[in-house]
């Protein structure tokens, strides 16, 4: 009986710590593709032109803020 005990103790220890891996797995994957659409939108933007840019009413300095925005898009919605 003891051992049946300890045996149902240990398997839930080891279901909690598979569902924290899962989670930071989950978690890491989307911190990627943040950063992903980050480093996209910044290069995007880098790489037009000063009138471009004046054409979309962006400003170089707020770039960097833009791309974060982008990339914070339906951050509620995760875990």
């Amino acid at each position: 009986m003891a051992i049946s005990s300890n045996n149902a103790r240990l398997q839930a220890v080891l279901d909690d710590l598979r569902s924290g891996f899962k989670r930071f797995l989950l978690v890491a994957q989307q911190a990627n593709e943040r950063r992903r659409i980050y480093r996209a939108t910044v290069w995007e933007l880098n790489n037009l032109t000063n009138r471009d840019l004046a054409d979309l009413g962006i400003s170089r300095s707020h770039i960097r803020r833009l791309a974060l925005e982008a990339s914070q898009k339906g951050r509620a919605n995760e875990v």
